[in-house]
């Protein structure tokens, strides 16, 4: 089992090596009152010594003696260096100096040595992707190599040692850390803490680093520990986890700006970006994602309010805003800050901002950058809009008369009132002469003209059904029998004197009518109620047509 190193560790050049697994090494310097400490490593081979990241003047004279601790430092063979920065390579013009022997060479990727040739040094080389990315060691023993490309190098590579399962993971799982006498870190949450600012302002990009990670547990998956070149060695139990919480991190943060200015500001908003993507993941809905970015641009810059328009289709602009949750038929608020996001149909997000706060010119930039991962979010909420008109339309064809325009029997199933209500039933006078004397053409004229008279002498909020053939039903809710008989005969009337010259026998036809009124404290069933209504109709038919009967 590996030993816990903790704070009673001594802290000063003086540090024995770390013991990290049989034969390897913790053999860096801390630096004292320094969060970016660099920690080199050392792998005993026999007589073919490796040292991992040697390091920079500031730390190799500690790194040689801790060296010499272990082993005759004649036994250094093989420097590696993952990249080229300074904090791992500058060592090696005073490395030519101290280490005599001729045959040293410095482990690296073609990119790097390309770069690391111009410190001066006198060591050859040994570029790992003309070795099949693969250093023999003794034994059965290797150290093996991956690129990782652009973390944060175009060359940037990792090792792992086959015998003791370690990762030596260069600049990835690195941080800055407040403690450096801790070198072993066994907290997950310290360990985040640590590498997320050094990560997001390191590396270019969330996918590029994702995408790193994943080849690497995809090499190696059974790594024991992780130990980068900055910040704590991940333990073994914490690996897995740390792998998948690295992966999540908002990267490339100085993108979001124009100049190099305070880091503090940009992880606000790398972190508010990254909970932007979030919300386009987890929030179908339009309300629910409007609320939710209310809430995470509050957090970075004085915005107090914001509304989503989006120009639908055969709608025009409709704006949601969370508060009511139904979108509204306008568009974008007035005097508002617009952001016009590259989307199809055109889209604008309208923000408040607080008078206090001047504009956050990145926050804006930042908006419009996550426009790619909205656009499928906004073909969504158009796709729903376009089924919603197709169901409305639809409906519409299913419960409406195409003839007269009135809706249909269908419809009344869905629309049975209750309460103080009244029905009047009517049927048109024979009717069947009409269509026998001048025609299905002239009796559907007929209908129509019928139908326009009952739709205008109703109450707004009443219906008008014709549930088929000459047969019409009017629903009148919330209605007194006084009024429901009046509406009644002024239908009766009105229609007696329409002038169907050429279309009806004598130029004219009548109807019959019944009328059905609810007792809210005796309630029938609406087809019992709808069955006396029919019933008075039939009752004014047998008493000579052309008449009300109330039931």
């Amino acid at each position: 089992m590996l030993p816990f190193h903790g704070s009673n560790e001594p802290a000063d050049c003086s540090d024995a090596p770390i013991e990290l697994a049989p034969d390897v090494w913790w053999v860096g310097r801390r630096l004292p009152d320094d969060r970016f400490q660099c920690h080199a490593y050392y792998l005993r081979n026999g007589n073919n010594g490796v040292l991992i990241d040697p390091g920079s003047p500031l730390t190799i004279e500690t790194t040689l003696a801790k060296v010499a601790r272990i082993d005759d430092l004649s036994a250094i063979r093989y420097l590696v260096c993952h990249h080229c920065d300074p904090d791992i390579a500058a060592a090696l013009p005073m490395l030519s100096e101290r280490l005599s022997r001729p045959d040293i060479q410095v482990v690296t990727e073609w990119r790097a040595m390309a770069l690391l040739r111009h410190y001066g040094h006198r060591f050859d080389y040994y570029l790992v992707e003309e070795q099949n990315w693969r250093l023999p060691l003794e034994g059965d023993r290797a150290l093996e190599f991956q690129l990782t490309p652009y973390l944060h190098f175009p060359g940037a590579m990792v090792s792992y040692d086959t015998a003791s399962r370690i990762l030596f993971s260069s600049d990835l799982f690195g941080g800055f850390v407040p403690d450096a006498a801790n070198l072993i870190c066994r907290d997950l949450d310290v360990l985040i803490a640590s590498a997320k600012p050094f990560h997001q302002h390191y590396m270019p990009s969330t996918e590029l680093l994702s995408a790193g990670l994943t080849r690497v547990q995809q090499r190696w998956p059974q790594i024991a520990m992780i130990a980068p070149q900055h910040g704590h060695v991940v333990p073994g139990p914490l690996v897995e986890e740390a792998f998948s919480r690295l992966k999540a991190l908002e990267c490339g943060i100085f993108a979001l700006a124009d100049a190099d200015i305070d880091l503090k500001r940009l992880l606000r908003i790398a972190e508010a970006r990254s909970r932007l993507f979030q919300v386009l993941l987890s929030q179908a809905a339009p309300t629910q994602m409007l609320v939710t970015l209310k809430l995470v641009l509050q957090r970075i810059r004085g915005v107090r309010d914001c509304v989503l328009s989006i120009d639908l289709p055969d709608q025009g602009w409709t704006s949601w805003s969370g508060t009511p949750p139904e979108p509204r038929l306008e568009g974008p608020p007035p005097n508002w800050e617009q952001v016009e996001l590259s989307t199809q149909p055109p889209t604008k997000l309208s923000l408040l901002i607080d008078d206090q706060i001047p504009v956050d010119e990145d926050v804006l930039r930042m908006l419009k950058d996550i426009t790619p991962s909205l656009q499928s979010w906004i073909d969504g909420v158009v796709e729903e809009h376009q089924d919603h008109l197709r169901m409305l339309e639809l409906r519409q064809q299913a419960t409406t008369d195409p003839l007269t325009g009135l809706t249909n029997r269908r419809a009344l199933e869905d629309d049975q009132p209750s309460g103080a209500y009244a029905l009047l039933s009517f049927d048109i006078d024979f009717f069947k002469r009409i269509n026998d004397s001048f025609g299905h053409a002239a009796g559907d004229q007929v209908l129509k003209k019928v139908a326009a008279v009952m739709t205008k002498a109703v109450r707004e909020g009443d219906a008008v059904y014709r549930l088929g053939g000459e047969e019409f039903l009017v629903v009148l809710p919330q209605i007194d029998p006084a009024m429901a008989l009046g509406i009644g005969e002024r239908i009766r009337s009105q229609v007696k004197v329409l002038d169907l010259q050429g279309l009806a026998p004598d130029g004219g036809v009548t109807i019959s009518a019944g009328l059905f009124v609810a007792d809210p404290d005796q309630p029938l069933p609406f087809d019992a109620a709808l069955a006396m209504a029919d019933g008075a109709l039939y009752l004014s038919k047998e008493q000579g047509r052309d008449r009300l009967t109330v039931a």
